[in-house]
């Protein structure tokens, strides 16, 4: 069994405010800044980037307007822009295209080659310049991956950069910084963690020790979720829980047909990873479940039947409701219908073979037309 974590982690509420204190830890004199554009108008983003200013006047600062996951040709114009005034550390803030920005562009400060040269699985690359990570949403774990999800255009695919080089040396998770996002974007980034810990539970790959993370992770998403209070700082520290032990979980283990189906959707239709997951998540886990993998039991705390048959049936029953309570959708606001069912499944088959071959059960192009067909 091998189990991996290399990111300093912080977690709690006002903690950005103290980014200076991290920064001098990490000898970070001139640090570089990276931030979402949509948190230009939040107050309380306003005052941390105001203490980190005042404590280092020199800093380079970049506000990421690039809507949607970053591609390799915009990771290539951002690092042009602070090779131009070179920083000694990289800070990025924002949801995890940001953060993903922020990884890339650390590489490429000590790496002085195209950016889609890195794509894939870079080997022999030098170490990044350090990056701090402080994700203003909750879910889609990037604050402690080494993954960084950048989209080639001409492929048409997402390809990333994934060395773990890339591991933030620090990741600082503050909710306050999550209270002015769009309740849309809340959603679908925590329901990306349940993705990633459904995903990593039942990976093939999967350890025990991956699955203490799975399980944890799940149960604080969904409970979070189910009580509808996510405007409290105490549930986004419990999204911010769930969110680090999904993605730790899924490094630890592998993905499985949910995360390769949102990586298509999202792909063919820009439709936001977590809502894309979320979307598949419910109806792979019924199919499952029909094939007789009953261990999504040991998701469900609150199972009152001792049966793992029915208590898996019970969590997907609970699943139903909180879907409806969400209202999310399934493909047909994406233009899908019945007819569109074998063609959507043979070209999610051809691309997310790996995805597929992580499944708990035997997951084939008809297993992707059975899901796909009850989405329709």
């Amino acid at each position: 069994m091998n189990f991996f974590l290399s990111t300093d982690l912080v977690i709690g509420v006002n903690e950005a405010l103290n980014l200076n204190e991290h920064l001098l830890q990490l000898s970070v004199q001139k640090p570089g800044i990276v931030y979402d554009a949509n948190l230009a108008t939040n107050l309380y983003f306003q005052e941390v980037l105001r203490n980190i200013v005042l404590r280092f006047p020199n800093s380079v600062i970049y506000c990421n307007e690039f809507k949607g996951e970053p591609t390799y040709a915009h990771l290539e114009n951002v690092a042009e822009f602070f090779r131009s005034n070179m920083p000694d550390g990289i800070v990025a803030i924002g949801g995890g295209s940001t953060l993903d920005l922020g990884k890339g562009v650390a590489l490429l400060m000590t790496n002085t080659v195209p950016a889609l040269s890195l794509k894939g699985f870079p080997q022999g690359v030098s170490d990044p310049l350090a990056l701090i990570t402080v994700p203003s949403l909750l879910g889609s774990g990037a604050e402690v991956s080494y993954n960084a999800v950048f989209i080639d255009e001409d492929a048409g695919r997402k390809l990333g950069i994934n060395s773990r080089k890339n591991f933030p040396k620090k990741a600082v998770i503050d909710p306050q910084l999550s209270m002015t996002a769009p309740m849309e974007s809340v959603i679908a980034s925590a329901m990306d963690s349940l993705v990633h810990c459904v995903d990593s539970f039942g990976s093939l790959k999967h350890t025990p020790l991956s699955r203490i993370f799975s399980i944890e992770g799940f149960q604080r998403t969904f409970y979070a979720l189910q009580q509808g209070q996510l405007d409290r700082a105490e549930s986004r520290l419990d999204l911010a829980i769930g969110s680090v032990c999904g993605t730790v979980a899924l490094m630890n283990s592998g993905d499985g047909p949910t995360n390769g189906f949102a990586y298509y959707l999202g792909v063919k239709h820009r439709v936001p990873h977590g809502l894309a997951g979320a979307i598949f998540l419910k109806e792979v886990m019924r199919y499952n479940h029909h094939q007789g993998y009953e261990k999504y039991a040991l998701l469900n705390p609150m199972r009152s039947s001792p049966s793992p048959k029915e208590a898996t049936a019970e969590l997907l029953e609970q699943m139903d409701d909180l879907y409806r309570q969400l209202q999310i959708p399934n493909l047909l606001p994406y233009g899908y219908s019945k007819g569109d069912v074998s063609e959507f499944a043979r070209n999610a088959s051809e691309a997310l073979k790996g995805s597929f071959s992580g499944n708990p059960v035997d997951f084939t192009e008809e297993s992707a037309r059975a899901v796909i067909f009850q989405l329709t």
